[in-house]
């Protein structure tokens, strides 16, 4: 009986990549289950049809730009390995995000400036 209640020694951590219409493609942070990866997959999935939507990080993306959801590796780690990867998975995740708001947000401040250079410049003389 107390070995039914024993932690399995390794974890499933299976890999996601949505692929949407517009031909743009990310991943979803690693799905892990100690005897069934494939149903946690599949439960993300029923969830995210029924609600319509996805959210992830600043983004939202309706169901119906969805092209594929594929599962692109399952591996087998130690239940240590596994905690550590995902740890660096969403720090690796959270700085990916970081940066494109960062990004975007020099990009918006270069646009800004051009404006203000355009409107500090004298009339033309006509």
């Amino acid at each position: 009986m107390p070995e039914e209640n024993k932690l399995p020694d390794t974890i499933l951590i299976a890999h996601v990549t949505v692929h949407l219409l517009s031909g743009d493609s990310f991943e979803l942070l690693p799905f892990e289950s100690a005897e069934d990866v494939k149903s946690k997959v599949n439960d993300l999935m029923e969830s995210w049809a029924k609600s319509g939507f996805l959210l992830r990080g600043r983004y939202i993306y309706p169901w119906h730009q969805v092209q594929r959801i594929e599962v692109t590796s399952v591996e087998e780690l130690s239940r240590q390995e596994s905690e550590q990867q995902l740890i660096d998975w969403e720090i690796n995740d959270q700085f990916r995000l970081q940066q494109d708001f960062w990004k975007t947000k020099k990009q918006r401040e270069k646009k800004e400036e051009q404006k203000d250079s355009g409107g500090n410049q004298p009339p033309h003389a006509g």
